[in-house]
Parts: structure tokens; C-alpha cells; sequence
């Protein structure tokens, strides 16, 4: 009689948490049928060798090799703000770093536009990560030098090795131009080209960002997906989340157009924003001085819908009643639109039209 009333209470309980609240649970046979899906390349692993404690230069050196409109990613860690090329990190797609003891790899994916940063632990071993070579969804996949087991980049999640099913966890990394981070972040260190390579860093193979006859503006898939869906175009660039076992892709052209946009993932509130400055999506919790807060956009300013008062776009309100709350980043992945949906068929888009 005790059992069945501990086990009615257990039932009560699971009911009583919103599916969407419950921790996702992977299905190995579905992250194995992923990994036979893989795409060998012929690269080998390490041949697109990753940076291991790279060395750096001020934004005055380094400005003499940049272009104003040069695409780099931005690294906000502990005591330091690092500036990453792409032109650099398309030769090497992983850059392994350590900050106050923690590890840290910012990752880049060039044939899907997928930028990420992980924390450097697997499981429970602090690591760093290489390129395998392979491909699933044209995406990279990663391997961790503790075990060896790989990790789609955007999946963040180990489909094959002794860390299945393990998830990876992510930080914010802001992706901009040269001129606009030289600009907002004059004090930031820059991945040098003295990286022990010889690569021709002032070129990119795949094209330019910048260029619409090159690889990152046609529309054509070169790699096999395990998904196609024709909702947006396939190189469309979006920002992506995933919580809670829930997708969501926001099109960059819809947040520049809206300005913020409110939404909850999961049982999060959070808000997707504009960074006119930096000419980015910026994405944040919209939870502040214990209130969930409505954002808009009014005259170019950010304001909240409660108390209309004034907030940058590093989340922080400058004037007004709410003056000096801040909101708590959201580490969201820019990535090309077939990638995403390739991984998560169900992936919500917003804004909804």
C-alpha cells in the first residue's frame, strides 16, 4: 500500500512540471542514426588544425592588415575582450583558450555560417576541441581531445565515443565587422596571423561575406541534410536557440526590422534585440529587479513597456526607474538557416507572421 502511494505521488509530481520545464532526455539510437548520417570529407582529423593559446594585438596593429567591413567575432571573457577574424578562423574553425583557470572554444563552421562558443568541458573532463573532418548537415563536427567523441558543432550535443549523448555548454559570442568592433571595443586583444601556419589569412576560399557571388550567398547545399524545409531560403542567417528541448530561429532581417522582439523559450522569457551599434542580434533573459519585462523600440531607443525606461543594447537600463538593472545574456548560435532546420525539423521561427 506504501509503494503504491509513493508511486502515485511520484506521477502527481512529474505532472505537476511543465513538459517544457523537465530536462530533455537524448535518445542514443536517434544521436547513433546521426552519426551513420555523417559526411566523410577525406579530411582527417587535425588536418584543419585548431588554435591552442594563439597569441594576440592591440586594434591598432591589427588594423593595419583589417578591412573596415572584414567579418570578426567578438569574445567577452573574465578580466578581457577578444576579437576573432573569420578570415583567420575559416583556416582553423577552433579556438581553444583558458581564462582564470576555465577553458573556453570558440568555434566556427564555414560551410554553415554556424559561430559558437562552449565551454571546454566534456562530461566531466575539462578539454579542448579539433575538427574531425567529418560533416553532418554540412555542419562541423568537433571531437574532444579527453575521449575523442564527436560533437556537431550546432548540435553542442556528442552523437558517437564514451561521452554519448553528453551536451556541451555554450557562451555568448557577438558577430560583427571589423570597423564596428575596433570601434566598440578599442581596448580588445585580436587574433594574431602568427598562428606556427602557413595560410593565406587575407583570403577566404569559400569567397566573402561581402561578396553575393560567392558561397555564403548562393543558395545551393554542396552537403548532404538530413532535413530540407523551404519556410525560409537555405543561407538565410539566423540567430539560434534551443531550451528545453524547444528550437527557435530568429531571421536577422525580421530582428533588424522589428527591433526587439519579446518571446519565451521554454518557461524563459526572453527578448531578441537589434545592436544597431554593432549591426547584430543580441539576444537577453527579459527578466529584471524580479519583473519579466516588455521591451519596444521607439525613436531608435530601447524601452520597456512598465516603466519606458531607456536600455542599451548590452542590456543594461541607463535611464529611468529601472537604472542600473541588467539583463543576463543568452548565448544564441548565428548559423544559416539549412543547418538549423536540417537538425530540428520543428523549429519555430520568429517573429510569427
Amino acid at each position: 500500500m506504501l509503494c503504491l502511494f509513493a508511486c502515485l505521488c511520484l506521477l502527481l509530481a512529474s505532472l505537476a512540471v511543465p513538459p517544457s520545464a523537465r530536462a530533455e532526455v537524448p535518445d542514443p539510437a536517434a544521436l547513433r542514426r546521426m552519426a551513420d548520417q555523417m559526411t566523410d570529407t577525406g579530411i582527417l582529423p587535425d588536418q584543419i588544425p585548431s588554435l591552442s593559446r594563439p597569441s594576440y594585438m592591440p586594434v591598432p596593429d591589427a588594423a593595419l592588415s583589417m578591412d573596415d567591413e572584414e567579418q570578426v567575432f567578438v569574445a567577452r571573457f573574465p578580466g578581457a575582450i577578444r576579437i576573432y577574424p573569420q578570415r583567420i578562423m575559416v583556416y582553423h574553425e577552433v579556438v581553444n583558450e583558458e581564462f582564470d583557470g576555465m577553458p573556453y572554444s570558440i568555434t566556427y563552421s564555414p560551410l554553415t555560417g554556424g559561430l559558437v562558443g562552449y565551454h571546454g568541458k566534456a562530461g566531466r573532463f575539462d578539454t579542448s576541441f579539433g575538427v574531425s573532418g567529418s560533416l553532418l548537415n554540412a555542419n562541423t563536427v568537433l571531437f574532444d581531445r579527453a575521449t575523442g567523441s564527436l560533437w556537431p558543432q550546432l548540435l553542442g550535443m556528442s552523437i558517437k565515443g564514451p561521452l554519448l549523448g553528453a551536451k556541451l555548454q555554450r557562451f555568448p559570442l557577438i558577430w560583427t565587422t571589423w570597423e564596428r568592433a575596433a570601434r566598440t571595443y578599442p581596448d580588445a586583444m585580436v587574433l594574431s596571423r602568427s598562428t606556427g601556419f602557413n595560410r593565406r589569412y587575407g583570403t577566404d576560399p569559400y569567397g566573402s561575406y561581402s561578396n553575393p557571388n560567392s558561397y555564403y550567398h548562393f543558395q545551393q547545399i554542396t552537403y548532404p541534410v538530413m532535413n530540407r524545409d523551404n519556410r525560409l531560403p537555405p543561407k538565410e542567417r539566423i540567430a539560434a536557440l534551443e531550451q528545453d528541448g524547444q528550437y527557435y530561429a530568429l531571421p536577422y532581417t525580421a530582428v533588424r526590422r522589428e527591433g526587439a522582439v519579446d518571446f519565451t523559450l521554454g518557461i524563459t522569457p526572453m527578448v531578441a534585440i537589434w545592436d544597431r551599434k554593432l549591426a547584430t542580434v543580441r539576444v537577453f533573459e527579459r527578466v529584471a529587479a524580479e519583473k519579466t519585462i516588455e521591451f519596444f523600440m521607439e525613436n531608435d531607443k530601447l524601452l520597456d513597456k512598465g516603466t519606458r525606461s531607456e536600455w542599451s543594447h548590452d542590456g543594461e537600463a541607463l535611464f529611468g526607474i529601472l537604472r542600473g538593472a541588467t539583463l543576463t545574456p543568452v548565448a544564441s548560435m548565428d548559423c544559416m538557416w539549412f543547418a538549423w532546420s536540417a537538425f530540428f525539423p520543428d523549429v519555430q521561427i520568429l517573429p510569427r507572421q
